[in-house]
């Protein structure tokens, strides 16, 4: 009779322990599991407990028996605060599958905003209300979202990639602004520490960058917030009058300074080229018909190479 009262005290004490780990949710990070072929349900579990996503790796065994399910194959992306059944209701469904977007080099927040908008679903107001300072530091990069990303998710993917490639650089402020405009400027990575070469000798002697891209960064500047951002075209090409015509701080041809801010978010290999740039003597560049990069020291020059390669 004792032994009976023994073994009926420790299984009802095993099945409230059980039930408690089963809906215990566990910390609120979300964590990335992949789920392979052929993988076993211990090994699974085992992994699952490791990261923090269960209390316990045999509760779930013991629940997944139970219910009999099994666990689809896939890369996921679990949301923290689960409960183990929650967690096995994902790996049984083929939810919350890990889903990828890639942020393009030198787009300005607005084209984030609209492209994650397009693909995500995520609102255009909010994502530039909670990046309102960030721009240069939403680093351009391929992530990994959940399958139910929000705003704060990708921003925080963003700011946090930026701070990592950037963590050993000393970067500073004014370095960041020259970056997001050799971004826009060059047409390939050889060619990223020449222009920087070219910007840094402007700028030893006072002379004003004129940099066509901060222009168009300041002419959308004044024109899109009475357009519809879903439909507008940034980064369209200067016509006659717009250099002189267009008001604002990022008009590096009527302001000597540097703009305000960045212009976009650079990639790494600009941010580089201002941090080295080539030493050389030239003081002009343009891109030619055939998008070769001609280089200039003087303006008689620079406007011979106009003449010969932009004719």
């Amino acid at each position: 009779m004792v032994f009976l009262l023994l073994f009926i005290v420790g299984a009802t004490a095993f099945l409230f322990y059980f039930k408690y780990l089963l809906r215990a949710p566990t910390n609120n990070i979300t964590k990335e599991i992949k789920v392979e072929d052929g993988e076993s349900k211990a090994e699974v579990a085992l992994a699952l407990e490791s990261k923090g996503l269960i209390k316990s790796s045999w509760a779930l065994l013991l629940y997944l028996k139970f219910k009999q399910i099994n666990l689809q194959a896939g890369d996921y992306m679990i949301p923290g605060g689960l409960t183990t059944p929650q967690v096995a209701e994902i790996l049984k469904e083929k939810s919350h599958q890990v889903i990828w977007i890639t942020i393009p080099e030198g787009w300005r927040r607005e084209q984030i905003a609209v492209n994650l908008n397009t693909k995500l679903g995520l609102s255009v107001e909010e994502f530039l209300e909670k990046t309102e300072n960030l721009e240069g530091k939403l680093f351009p990069d391929t992530f990994k979202l959940s399958d139910q990303p929000t705003v704060d998710e990708v921003a925080k993917k963003m700011t946090d990639d930026y701070e990592t490639r950037t963590k050993d650089l000393l970067l500073t402020e004014k370095q960041l602004i020259l970056a997001s405009i050799v971004e826009r400027e060059a047409g390939n990575d050889v060619d990223r520490p020449l222009i920087a070469g070219v910007f840094a000798n402007r700028m030893k002697i006072g002379m004003k960058l004129e940099s066509n891209p901060t222009v168009e960064f300041q002419k959308d500047s004044n024109n899109y917030p009475e357009s519809d951002i879903m439909n507008y075209k940034f980064w369209r090409v200067l016509v006659s009058g717009d250099v002189k015509n267009t008001a604002g701080p990022y008009n590096t041809y009527t302001y000597a300074d540097l703009p305000p801010g960045p212009i976009c978010n650079p990639g790494i290999k600009s941010i580089e080229a201002v941090q080295s740039p080539v030493e050389h003597d030239y003081m002009y560049f343009i891109y030619g018909n055939d998008g070769k990069l001609y280089l200039a020291k003087t303006q008689i020059e620079h406007l011979s190479n106009v003449n010969k390669y932009l004719r």
